[in-house]
């Protein structure tokens, strides 16, 4: 039976751990044709013995994609490989937390530079190669901190915020040419041992009581969302914002 995704060709980025490798085997498991980018090489490896050992095409690129460049050359790689892009997910990036008035420029522009300006970089690649080929799948991540706002998470609510604003821009502009983009929009999220490679990226968990389906969200949850807005099942979807928080946001 095909996959939903079968022979779509598809970039992942930040797939070297954490929501990127779990969306890259579903991806995978779906029958996609993955470009997997991040610039941890290690990372990548790991993840691509797993993809492998499912039977995917995938490629791999290992880049700084907080630089134009390594966007453009990821995207020519989706092209070259596999002929188009159909599709592209964006979980890659990095965040540091602090309030307004503690945080500094440095790390204001560090936030800016890893989950904005990355996500900019990524569309509009994605955007000139999708434009080429009969439209395409956009889909970026946000955040329930970049809706709601929460404590010490100034720069990232920024960020995150700005990455609705653009998602909505470029469904409007690009619908015409067949081009869809949507966020997704995670709460707080939890990791199997092993999902991230660095241990310190694991906190503590805070409890789900206030939770209204009783647990929180995981990179597995995100993925699945990821894989239905890369699918033709969402053809019609776009300029959304998927909230994955079991309701807490709401409740």
């Amino acid at each position: 039976m095909p996959g939903r995704l079968d022979g779509k060709s598809v970039i992942i980025t930040g797939a070297s751990s954490g929501q990127g490798r779990v969306a890259a085997q579903r991806f995978a498991e779906e029958g996609a044709r993955l470009v997997l980018a991040d610039k941890d090489d290690a990372g990548l490896a790991e993840t691509d013995a797993l993809i492998r050992s499912i039977g995917a095409e995938v490629a791999l690129y290992s880049a700084d994609l907080t630089q134009e460049a390594g966007n453009q050359a990821m995207v020519a790689l989706a092209v070259k490989s596999y002929g188009g892009l159909d599709a592209i997910y964006t979980p890659a990036g990095l965040v540091k937390f602090a309030s307004a008035h503690e945080l500094t420029l440095d790390d204001w522009k560090f936030v800016v530079d890893y989950e904005l300006t990355m996500t900019f970089l990524a569309c509009k690649y994605a955007l000139q190669a999708m434009s080429d080929n009969s439209g395409g799948s956009i889909i970026n991540v946000s955040s329930v901190s970049g809706i709601n706002g929460s404590a010490r998470h100034a720069a990232h609510a920024a960020t995150k915020m700005g990455v609705v604003g653009l998602t909505r821009q470029i469904a409007v502009e690009y619908g015409p040419r067949a081009v869809r983009c949507n966020a997704i929009a995670p709460g707080f999220i939890v990791y199997a041992p092993g999902q991230l490679r660095v241990a310190r990226q694991t906190v503590n968990s805070p409890s789900a009581d206030n939770v209204p389906l009783r647990r929180h969200c995981t990179p597995e949850d995100t993925a699945n969302a990821a894989v239905f807005l890369a699918s033709d099942e969402s053809s019609f979807i776009s300029g959304q914002v998927i909230v994955v928080d079991g309701a807490v946001s709401i409740s």
